[in-house]
This record gives C-alpha cells, sequence and structure tokens, in this order.
C-alpha cells in the first residue's frame, strides 16, 4: 500500500502584515512545517503570488487548496482535509 504524500504549506507573505504574522504564529502554535514566501523581496514568490490571481496577503497554499486572508478555523480543516495534523 503506498503511503499517501503529505502535501507542502506555503504561506505567501509581505514583511508588514499583521494576518501573515498571525497565520505563521497559528501554523508555529500546531507545530506544521510550511515555507514562508514574502511576495516583496521574493520575484518567484511574487510570480506564483500573481498567477493565484490573489489580491492581497496572507495566501496560504495546502497543496493545490488555497486560503486567500487568515481565519485560524478554515486554515484548520484545509489541513486537516489534505491529511496533515494539527497539535493543539
Amino acid at each position: 500500500m503506498a503511503k499517501r504524500k503529505t502535501p507542502n504549506v506555503v504561506i505567501y507573505t509581505t514583511r508588514h502584515c499583521t494576518h501573515c504574522k498571525q497565520a505563521i504564529r497559528q501554523l508555529r502554535s500546531w507545530k506544521v512545517g510550511f515555507r514562508e514566501m514574502d511576495i516583496e523581496t521574493n520575484h518567484r514568490a511574487y510570480a506564483e503570488f500573481r498567477r493565484l490571481r490573489a489580491r492581497g496577503v496572507p495566501v496560504i497554499a495546502v497543496g493545490e487548496r488555497h486560503l486567500f486572508g487568515f481565519d485560524a478555523k478554515r486554515l484548520r480543516q484545509l489541513l486537516e482535509n489534505a491529511g496533515i495534523a494539527v497539535s493543539g
């Protein structure tokens, strides 16, 4: 039986985004691994952000699913639906 691959978690941010900082704190408190992509300093991150047609940050990508903005309840549900263990 093949093991299901855990999807990557990526958060697109900017340096001064309060909701981005809240989302990062929440992910850390749940002990969820993620990669932060600052769209102001990283050209590749900005290109990916534009490809998603996002209007603002944070954008949290869990595999191919996306959460636009920060809502802890919706983020937890997205992670759990993707098979990512959330502690706490």
